[in-house]
């Protein structure tokens, strides 16, 4: 009995090590690339339809590197055209830079991640079957081809949060332990304004008058300060002036009246127009309280409910003592730039997502909607999610508003595009506004410091919309290595666009600095590479078609370039000479004028800046230019407005007139003057004609510092926070002021 009764156990465990053994064999998933049968240390597994396999292996046979961010909990697959980004759990991963959905999510086991195979497989561009009968995945690898990366939607609040999750964890993921890129540019108000002036015909004057230096004519780009010829209007800490300037009897005609909570940012004039943008920013205003707990009053609530606006106001001032609020707009976020081209007006806003510390967490996260106010007619307008745009792999957590408004019809409502992403420079052609954005790419093919260390390489994305008759145009995209300096970077000639960037780190020796040529839909035609390696680009200027470049590192070199041939850019001259140029200023097809620092050789074979620096610089000659003019203001710390703002310059060919503010040094530092230098130009030379001030002792304020010079007619206008003083210009002598504050 007990002889029968082992024979059946024995039966019975042997029928169930058999079965169990044929159900493994059932179960064991077999991957072949091209027809080549993948190992795995771990096998990969069935999940509600979809293969899961381990990470490397597979990919790598494809051409892709995989590379796992244990911090962050994301994986990231690259080839040479495609990029996956998925983040542990997370069922919104990211295809070349596009959100999308997944059946399955990437998985941890036993410390090792599994990603789904076909999705993974198929997004970078191979073809994937399976063979039921065998258990077997065939992956066929097909040749791929760069992804044009387009603009899509966003679609839903989920797809939302995800992409700003994605944005963050790889915003951490580049920059975590690194140094900062050199060389980004901003184009942002408070730090490097831009250059105004109003191109439409004076309604008031015919009275020959300064504009406000701009970079392309018939392109206004806004200010401080405008003028008609008769009326000037400036902005001051005590509010918007308009200003009588009769040289012989100046006066304030009135302040322009603006809401009470608006800062005041820049100001441009069309026809009978005087257009305000201002920062308009609140508070919301914390009322709920506990029922039990009494003592607890309403009071401003934390930094995330501060709220930014940016406040567009069109005045008529046809009457002048009594200019007319046409209309009133409230656009979310903080204003970046705007211009007036003929009869219509355009602005870029970006609004700043504060949500707080990992707010993706957060299921009931509210993000909130962009929208803007017609104020006057007490109108909202909310975009929906399937109305906001967003840029594809750029990583940001905020809105950018593209907004057109056309100046003709008061009627009309705004032209508003929504992008999630943004922009920190823009360049403005008569027909197209460019929109710069810095991109980051992982790069497996750079030697990595550390093991599944990620390096990545800077590129410079590039949307450009067209503008006509106040409407914003569909967007067009593309994309060039490097990093740009400011908006002097970007220039469109014969509806071509070109651009001059710095890769790599200067400080690293790498750096080189490059040109490239970009047809009307923004596709490569020609480029220019490697120039001045080991330095980075200071300024730039393009002209006709040509272009000069200043680089530095220990001197200063400067470059001129043909652009002639779109699809072969040339190097023709360079000229090396000590100290740099901040800002390059055409004087006429042949004169260049260069302002910035002279610089001096420290004691550890370094350099350091010196006094201010005006050059002028004869390239009629493109194969040897030469320097034909020096003047050196000053010692170090001596300063001027117009080396980041080029707004600051007053500049008349035709009147022989320069003029720009100045806070001069001498020795240890020590601040001598402040005030105007005021220069005779003409084609080829300068002369310094004159300096003003309007401190007269050393105890004056802050508020004396000249900030702004313009001409009317034959007198010069000088402006400080506390007064404008009125110059003859041939004479050089004060005829009048007036007390601003």
């Amino acid at each position: 009995m007990m002889k029968k009764t082992y024979k059946i156990i024995l039966l019975t465990l042997i029928l169930i090590l058999c079965f169990t053994v044929t159900a493994f064999a059932q179960d064991d998933i077999k991957v072949y690339v091209d027809n080549e049968r993948v190992d795995f240390d771990v096998a990969p597994f069935v999940e509600k339809g979809r293969t899961l396999i381990p990470l490397r292996g597979v990919f790598e046979k494809l051409g892709a590197k995989v590379d796992w961010n244990k911090n962050l909990l994301e994986v990231v697959i690259k080839d040479d055209n495609n990029e996956i980004e998925m983040i542990l759990g997370k069922d919104k991963v990211m295809v070349n830079g596009i959100i999308k959905d997944i059946d399955v999510p990437t998985r941890m086991i036993n410390s090792r991640t599994f990603a789904p195979l076909r999705f993974a497989a198929e997004n970078l561009g191979h073809t994937v079957s399976w063979d039921g009968n065998t258990s077997s995945v065939y992956i066929t690898k097909n040749d791929t081809f760069p992804v044009e990366k387009i603009i899509s939607t966003v679609g839903t609040k989920e797809n939302l949060i995800a992409l700003l999750e994605y944005n963050s964890k790889l915003n951490n993921y580049i920059w975590m332990g690194r140094t900062p890129v050199v060389g980004i540019a901003e184009d942002s108000v408070a730090e490097a304004p831009q250059a105004p002036k109003a191109e439409a015909e004076s309604p008031v004057s015919d009275m020959d008058s300064s504009d406000t230096n701009v970079q392309v004519e018939g392109v206004q780009e806004g200010d401080i300060i405008k003028n008609d010829g008769k009326y000037i209007y400036i902005n001051t800490s005590r509010g918007l002036k308009t200003i009588d300037s009769n040289p012989v009897a100046p006066k304030i005609v009135n302040t322009i009246p603006v809401p009470e909570n608006t800062g005041i940012s820049e100001i441009f004039t069309a026809g009978n127009k005087l257009i305000v943008i201002g920062q308009n920013n609140y508070y919301h205003i914390m009322n709920e309280v506990e029922a039990m707990d009494t003592s607890i009053k309403p009071s401003i609530m934390p930094s995330r409910y501060y709220e930014d606006r940016t406040n567009v106001l069109i005045y008529n001032i046809e009457n002048i003592e009594k200019p007319v609020l046409e209309r009133e707009y409230l656009f979310d976020g903080n204003y970046l730039s705007g211009r007036v081209i003929d009869d219509s007006f355009y602005l870029v806003n970006n609004k700043y997502l504060n949500l707080g510390y990992r707010y993706y967490d957060n299921k009931d996260i509210d993000i909130p909607l962009p929208y803007y106010t017609d104020v006057l007619n007490y109108e909202d307008y909310e975009f929906g999610y399937d109305e906001i745009k967003y840029f594809p792999n750029y990583i940001n957590t905020r809105y950018m508003y593209i907004i057109g408004i056309d100046l003709k019809d008061t009627l009309s409502k705004p032209d508003v595009d929504v992008y999630l992403g943004g922009t920190d420079t823009i360049y403005v052609s008569k027909e197209n506004l460019y929109a710069a954005v810095a991109d980051y790419s992982y790069d497996y093919e750079i030697r990595q410091l550390e093991e599944f260390r990620p390096e990545y390489t800077t590129s410079t994305v590039i949307y450009k919309f067209g503008l006509k008759d106040g409407k914003i145009g569909t967007a067009v995209q593309g994309e060039v290595p490097g990093t740009i300096i400011n908006q002097f970077s970007m220039d469109e000639h014969n509806n071509n666009f070109r651009i001059a960037t710095t890769t790599d780190d200067m400080w690293s020796g790498k750096s080189k600095n490059n040109v490239y040529i970009l047809d009307e839909s923004l596709k490569a035609l020609g480029k220019l590479e490697g120039l001045a390696e080991g330095e980075r680009i200071y300024s730039t200027r393009f002209a006709g078609d040509r272009m000069y470049m200043v680089t530095f590192r220990q001197v200063d070199p400067l470059f001129v370039i043909d652009t002639s041939n779109p699809r072969a850019p040339e190097l023709k001259g360079m000229l090396k000479i000590p100290g740099y140029s901040t800002y390059l200023h055409m004087v006429d097809e042949n004169h260049i004028l260069g302002f910035g620092y002279d610089t001096e050789e420290n004691q550890w074979g370094g350099t350091v800046n010196g006094g201010l620096k005006i050059s002028m610089f004869d390239v009629s000659n493109v194969n040897k230019p030469k320097e034909t003019f020096t003047e050196i203001i000053g010692k170090s710390g001596s300063y001027s407005e117009l080396l980041y703002n080029h707004k600051a310059l007053m500049f008349s060919l035709n009147k022989g007139l320069m003029a720009f503010p100045v806070n001069r040094a001498s020795e240890n530092y020590k601040s001598d003057f402040s005030g105007a230098y005021v220069y005779n130009v003409s084609n080829d030379s300068i002369s310094l004609r004159n300096i003003i001030t309007h401190k007269e002792t050393e105890s004056q304020s802050y508020g004396d510092n000249i900030k702004r010079i313009i001409y009317i007619g034959d007198y010069l206008y000088t402006f400080s926070e506390n007064e404008m003083q009125v110059h003859n210009i041939s004479t050089n002598k004060k005829v009048n002021e007036l007390l601003i504050k």
